[in-house]
Formats: structure tokens, sequence, C-alpha cells
């Protein structure tokens, strides 16, 4: 309901040191909830980047294409063909069955032991098993050329590159062009 203008100059001031909007309303909701649970015993679960999952219900299962899985859907059909990111950054997946199995062990400890401060979980996976974004990119296209999706635009080859105009001729080259074909 604010007019965009005041919304682009408030912004800065309200995420104060904050890198986005996103992590900032994270940090207003833990703040919320420590304020406001009164007596409730309270948990938080700080999950990194939810993946598809280890085990249950079975290897590899989601529920939906949000997120990382759509990205790697629309790179295994072939409409996806670069995406700028740092090949040596962490990607911090965790598979969501392992964010589930925490929340509920979480949830158990916290009714039984009743902590008298609230318990944050930080359920990440990168400090412990670094897995690189260059990594991703491999499993993830080697994979795709061994099991193809079905109807499959064409064949799957996405590259990520941190350099923003090697990305802009990839998406010139790549997205444009054959849009415009």
């Amino acid at each position: 309901w604010l007019d965009e203008s005041i919304i682009q100059d408030i912004t800065p001031k309200l995420l104060g040191d904050w890198p986005n909007t996103y992590t900032y309303t994270k940090a207003l909701s833990e703040y919320l909830i420590q304020q406001e649970k009164g007596n409730l015993n309270i948990a938080i679960i700080r999950p990194s980047i939810v993946g598809a999952s280890w085990h249950e219900p079975f290897p590899g299962w989601i529920d939906s294409f949000n997120g990382t899985s759509g990205i790697f859907v629309a790179a295994g059909k072939g409409i996806l063909r670069t995406v700028i990111a740092n090949n040596e950054a962490v990607a911090d997946m965790i598979p969501v069955d392992v964010a589930i199995n925490l929340t509920l062990a979480a949830g158990w400890y916290t009714a039984v032991h009743r902590p008298k401060n609230m318990l944050v979980y930080n359920c990440t996976t990168g400090g412990i098993n670094p897995f690189f974004w260059g990594e991703m990119e491999q499993y993830v296209m080697s994979t795709f050329k061994r099991n193809p999706l079905e109807q499959a635009f064409r064949t799957p080859n996405t590259h990520l590159t941190s350099n923003y105009l090697i990305n802009q001729y990839w998406i010139t080259v790549s997205h444009k062009a054959p849009a415009i074909l």
C-alpha cells in the first residue's frame, strides 16, 4: 500500500546492518517469538537451503519446484543455460528429511526437558561437509545427462559464472537469441 519511492527510501534505514529483507524479516520473527513466548518452551530451527530428501520418503523426493529444485529442473530441461554464482561458495543445502527430523527431535527435547532459554538449532552442513556450487554444477549436469528428464526443451548445458559479462553473453546467446528465433 506504500508508494514505491517511499519503500525505496525507508528500506535501507529499516535494514540497518542486515544484508537483505529476507534475513531482516527472519531476525524480526525470531525477536518477536522471543519477546512474546511467555511461559511457552520454544525452539527455533534454522535450516540452510532445504533441498530434496536424503532417505525419507525416498531419496530425491521433493513436493514442489521452489528454490533450488526449480533451478535444477529448469537446467535439466535445458531451459536454464546460465546462472550467476560463485563456484567457490558453499552450496549449503540440507535434505528436507534431515531438517524435519531435527524439527521433531528439537520439539521432543523442548517438550521433555523444558529449557529455560529459547534454543536455536542451525541445521546446516557447510561447516562440516562443504559442497561448492561449482561441484553442484558438475553433479547436476552429469545426472541429467545420464538420466534425461521427459519433454526436455534441449540438452542440459548450464554454466555457473561469477563474471557479469560472461553471464550476460550466455543470456544473450542461450536465452534471448533462441527466444527471438
